[in-house]
């Protein structure tokens, strides 16, 4: 799996730069206003996905979304569903390009099949701060043109490798930037407790949590039988990043120089 994929343990902090750079390396965190737009849905030869089913911001109690990031693959992405499913919950993938074939799409689509959702890490899971603009470009397209062919949806969320950003990335890519609360979990070293422990005492209201299901992260896959569990014992609702930005009636605007581990923030 990819080492230090991503390193997000706190929300980003915020400054007063409200769009995307037109020059420079910059790298800036906003917060969003009010969403009002009315459910849409959208139906692909492989899937229908609907916003229809989403209860009004104000009915939300506490929300966390589940993320993963590394993924897809045959073993441990499908492990991962197994667990989702048995506990009827839902989740984001943010997944890399090179990873997506013949027999993990498959997996991709029995997530999408599911209600969760698939979103971007990146083609090659490379740090793209210091990429040219046709090197970025090129990043991006290809794997939401895989992602596309394999669920039908272009994905709306964007997980930069390592969470490492900069002003050309936030001007060039026209997808929400995510980071995440995250426990290390791609370290071997950190045990099962340790994921547990760390999730738990991150966990609140509105928060990005942040995984891997790169294949053989199997203390990952332990770990969450215990998260998921003890999370609904405590009253939250397991959603897709795109439903918590929707019930705390944050509107995405990939224009905003943001990334987020709260939403708000």
């Amino acid at each position: 799996m990819a080492a230090g994929c991503a390193g997000g343990d706190s929300s980003a902090s915020q400054s007063d730069v409200p769009e995307k750079a037109n020059s420079s390396e910059i790298t800036a965190d906003t917060t969003t206003a009010p969403e009002s737009s009315e459910p849409e849905q959208t139906t692909t030869t492989k899937f229908t996905c609907t916003t229809a089913q989403w209860k009004e911001p104000q009915e939300y109690g506490k929300v966390i979304a589940l993320t993963f990031d590394d993924g897809p693959n045959t073993t441990t992405t499908n492990e991962v569903l197994d667990v989702l499913e048995e506990n009827g919950i839902v989740a984001s993938f943010f997944v890399i390009g090179t990873n997506i074939n013949e027999q993990t799409v498959p997996v991709m689509q029995r997530a999408a099949a599911m209600g969760c959702e698939i979103n971007s890490h990146s083609m090659t899971h490379s740090y793209m701060n210091g990429m040219k603009e046709e090197e970025i470009t090129a990043e991006i397209e290809s794997v939401n043109k895989l992602i596309e062919d394999a669920v039908g949806s272009v994905p709306k969320f964007f997980r930069p490798p390592y969470i490492a950003t900069s002003g050309r990335m936030y001007r060039l890519i026209d997808q929400t930037f995510i980071s995440g609360y995250g426990c290390n979990d791609w370290d071997s070293k950190v045990d099962v407790k340790m994921r547990v422990e760390k999730t738990l005492e991150q966990a609140e209201d509105g928060a990005i949590i942040l995984l891997h299901d790169a294949a053989g992260n199997y203390q990952t896959v332990e770990a969450i039988k215990q998260i998921i569990p003890e999370l609904k014992a405590q009253g939250y609702e397991f959603v897709t990043v795109s439903e918590l930005f929707h019930a705390k009636g944050v509107e995405l605007n990939p224009d905003l120089m943001t990334i987020y581990s709260k939403v708000p923030q």
